[in-house]
């Protein structure tokens, strides 16, 4: 019972503000390169591209959750023949992305070696190695 009573004093949707431990570090979103290449599609998202026009017309009065949970019931019915297309699409889209990826890569590291070189050294490196 006592238990009970002291969860009662706190009033009903109210925040409880915890300290920070210190040494705790804030972690920031990485904001993503828009030079980057992009990700490749699944063989279930090229089916979608091609068959969620269609289904929107056949589903007018139905959302967005209507309309994705037909695209898996379509996908999840349709045999190997059938998605034999959609899984060499994928591939086909997973190989570029690779090549794009390594070209990528490479340019991002030579940047990054260029930018490294060019650094000064800081006020504190300065001073011990006088």
């Amino acid at each position: 019972m006592a238990k009970a009573k002291s969860r009662s004093k706190r009033a009903a949707g109210s925040k409880v503000k915890r300290r920070k431990r210190r040494g705790s570090r804030v972690h920031h979103k990485v904001k993503k390169d828009p030079n980057a290449p992009k990700r490749p599609l699944s063989a279930f998202f090229w089916f979608s591209k091609e068959f969620r026009s269609k289904i929107k017309s056949e589903i007018s009065d139905g959302g967005v959750t209507e309309v994705a949970k037909e695209l898996g019931k379509r996908w999840a019915k349709m045999d190997e023949k059938a998605k034999a297309k959609y899984v060499s699409l994928a591939d086909k889209d997973k190989e570029r992305y690779e090549r794009e990826s390594a070209g990528y890569k490479g340019k991002k590291s030579k940047v990054m070696k260029s930018k490294s070189k060019m650094r000064k050294p800081s006020k504190k490196m300065e001073s011990e190695h006088e």
